[in-house]
């Protein structure tokens, strides 16, 4: 009898605490995605180091956040590292990797990088996603990739054209 008592008071224990674990995950995330939109406001506020300081509060506080991964990548492709932007698309990819936002800007950022074979992996999944009701990432990636294309032929027409010119 009092084996039993000890374990029903032990499965209490686990129950209720398990749940207390479950309410402070569930604060650390809500104060999270608070330090995002606070990271927002200083965003358009112009304060970047600001904004930066606060998404990573916001990491720290729930390291699963995809709106932080994908509002640094942001900010550091905006001030032009690009390479530091798409370090955090990837990890925003890793955690919803069919993020259409952050399929489209990491396309956009791999062309900024002349990595269009990256660009065309983004656009074709992109296209699976968007198949029945289409998406205007889909349209912005495609755009892009043609002009991207469309830049560089021109580029090498400009350079054949020298070449026989100096012949």
């Amino acid at each position: 009898m009092l084996r039993t008592l000890y374990l029903a008071a032990l499965a209490m224990a686990l129950i209720f605490g398990g749940a207390a674990r479950a309410d402070v995950a569930d604060k650390y995330k809500e104060v999270s995605a608070d330090l995002v939109k606070a990271g927002d406001y200083a965003q358009i506020q112009d304060d970047a180091d600001g904004a930066k300081r606060l998404y990573e509060q916001a990491l720290a506080a729930n390291p699963k956040n995809v709106d932080a991964f994908f509002a640094l990548a942001k900010l550091h492709e905006a001030e032009g590292r690009v390479g530091t932007g798409l370090k955090y698309y990837r990890l925003t990819l890793s955690l919803e990797p069919n993020h259409l936002s952050a399929l489209e800007r990491q396309a956009l950022a791999f062309l900024k990088k002349d990595s269009l074979e990256k660009a065309e992996k983004n656009l074709a999944k992109l296209k699976r996603l968007c198949q029945t009701d289409g998406c205007t990432e889909l349209e912005s990636v495609e755009t892009a990739i043609l002009d991207h294309r469309r830049t560089a032929l021109n580029e090498t027409s400009v350079t054949i054209t020298d070449t026989e010119a100096q012949n």
